[in-house]
This record gives C-alpha cells, structure tokens and sequence, in this order.
C-alpha cells in the first residue's frame, strides 16, 4: 500500500527522469523532452481550454415576459370562451428569443399547448388527452376546434412581437 509521501516521491521522479516508476519495478517512459517556456505554455493553456471545455454548464435561457403578458393572454383567452361554460387552468407563459410558450388545462380533460418559433414547422398547438377525456362528447371537439382557431391570433401576435427580433 502507498502512502502520500511515497507517492510524492514517485512523482517527483516520475518528473525529473521521465520515466514511470513504480515500487519494486523501474519501467522506461518517453525519453526526456527539453520544453521551452513557450511549450509547456502551450500545453497549459490547451489544459485549461480542455477543462474549460468540460466544466461549462449549458446557457440558462431568460424568460422575457413581462408581468402584464401572462394576464392579457389569459384575459383574451377566457373572452375567447366566453359563451362555453369551461374551467381553464393556465400555465407559465415563457417567452424567449426563439420561442414562446404557453398552454393549460380545460376541464381536467384536455391539456394544450402553444408553440411559436421562427420556424413555422416546429410551431404549432398540441393536444395531450387526459383519462377523463371523452372523444364521443361533441362539446369536447368544438372545445378542441376553438383552441385550434384561437392558435392563428395567438401565434401571430407572438411571431410579430417576440420574435421580429426586436
């Protein structure tokens, strides 16, 4: 078993010598190389790109609404509902530079979601069906064709105020 200054003093010698050394065993390394000053800056600061590299943690995205966004949203939406007589549980409104996001819950039933991104392939309305949902009532597809139509004002007002890049 090593102990630390036994391990010290192989490392050192490991450095001096530039060969591996082990207790009991003496196996030859690379020969010994004469760095300049330059070189092993070099190969320290490749080091610590490499490290760099590997500590970075992904950006953290912002959410840009402002304390007025998620109100008017659900505002117009409830107006949108006005003559059905739904309960609606909203989530978070998250807008950011390359998309917004928005959904909720109507009657326990359906979950939808909104979707705006520069790119009008990946934006769109999703439909998520709770246990409860019944596909044989007719009241759940106007509900369901409503929350489609209300998407074009929806994605509109966010594709030319979020991401008109401004």
């Amino acid at each position: 078993m090593k102990s630390s200054p036994n391990e010290m003093r192989i490392l050192m010698r490991r450095m001096r010598d530039g060969k591996n050394t082990t207790i009991g065993e003496l196996t030859e390394s690379l020969p010994k190389k004469e760095l300049s000053m330059r070189n092993l800056l070099k190969i320290t600061r490749k080091l610590n790109e490499d490290f760099e590299n590997t500590t970075q943690e992904p950006k953290v995205r912002v959410n840009k609404k402002n304390v007025f966004d998620q109100t008017r949203e659900e505002d117009k939406f409830n107006a949108f509902f006005s003559n059905d007589s739904v309960n609606i549980k909203f989530i978070e409104l998250e807008i950011y530079d390359d998309l917004v996001f928005w959904g909720g819950t109507i009657d326990g039933t359906i979950q939808f979601i909104y979707r705006v991104t520069p790119d009008e392939a990946t934006s769109g309305v999703e439909f998520n069906y709770l246990p409860e949902f019944n596909p044989e009532n007719p009241e759940n597809q106007v509900i369901i064709d409503k929350v489609k139509s209300y998407y074009d004002s929806f994605y509109k007002y966010w594709r030319d105020n979020a991401l008109s890049g401004e």
